[in-house]
């Protein structure tokens, strides 16, 4: 089950894509692979995310009243870095910004049926693939399973690995700098910026001389001598992750 939510102040735009919406649900073999949930406004997207509700992906426009789809859009990310945030609106002025927020996929409106199917069979496909991509730790209770694209960043001390979660967990592992490595450097979204961590790059906010601010807020030491390899191999993923969304 794939949990959606949409906001659109425009009643217009809301009704073409919950249209849209059901016209894609009808298309699946199973018709209850797909649940959405319309708001009018992005308090109440806002509200509803803070008591509970979980949502995979986020389809979002930007130009609205009160609060706008990029204001949203921060504030998701304080308490929620895995949902996947789709912009769809009218101005190209908040391209740029959208990547702050680490969004998936930045449109323009008019929506077309042919350009949210594919997009939403992409991200779909990509959630499923991120939920298979885990490892198995060894911690003081026994074995835990992390899912990669819920890890943030992992620190080592001596034999000790603290695995940061995206919804704030931290995980206490055993293990050293070099099993780390074996286990994470092999995905090409993580790197190593300092001789204690392992960041994934998904998750990165902003670059800095010295340390890296993820999307948790959270600061990363970074060697002064390791700050161009880092920002080639941040340029060279975000490029490539670019590249993907014009693809779709």
């Amino acid at each position: 089950m794939f949990n959606i939510a949409l906001c659109d102040d425009n009643i217009k735009d809301l009704s073409n894509m919950t249209n849209l919406l059901n016209d894609y649900k009808n298309l699946q073999c199973d018709k209850t692979l797909i649940k959405y949930t319309a708001f009018q406004n992005a308090l109440d997207l806002i509200a509803a995310m803070e008591i509970g509700e979980k949502y995979d992906v986020v389809l979002l426009d930007i130009l609205m009243p009160f609060m706008t789809g990029m204001d949203a859009a921060k504030e998701i990310r304080v308490f929620n870095q895995d949902v996947k945030i789709i912009f769809f609106t009218s101005s190209t002025e908040f391209a740029v910004e959208s990547y702050s927020v680490g969004a998936y996929y930045y449109a323009l409106k008019p929506v077309w049926k042919e350009q949210l199917f594919i997009l939403l069979d992409k991200v779909f496909s990509e959630i499923e693939t991120q939920i298979n991509k885990s490892i198995l730790i060894k911690s003081k209770t026994g074995l835990t399973r992390i899912y990669l694209h819920r890890l943030e960043f992992a620190e080592v001390n001596v034999r000790t690995i603290l695995y940061h979660m995206t919804d704030g967990l931290i995980i206490e592992g055993i293990g050293s700098m070099s099993e780390l490595e074996s286990l994470l450097l092999d995905a090409t979204c993580f790197i190593k910026p300092h001789r204690s961590y392992l960041i994934n790059m998904s998750h990165i906010n902003t670059l800095y001389p010295r340390e890296i601010k993820m999307q948790s807020q959270s600061l990363v030491p970074m060697s002064k001598a390791n700050y161009q390899t880092i920002k080639s191999a941040y340029m060279a993923y975000a490029f490539k992750e670019q590249v993907r969304f014009k693809n779709i």
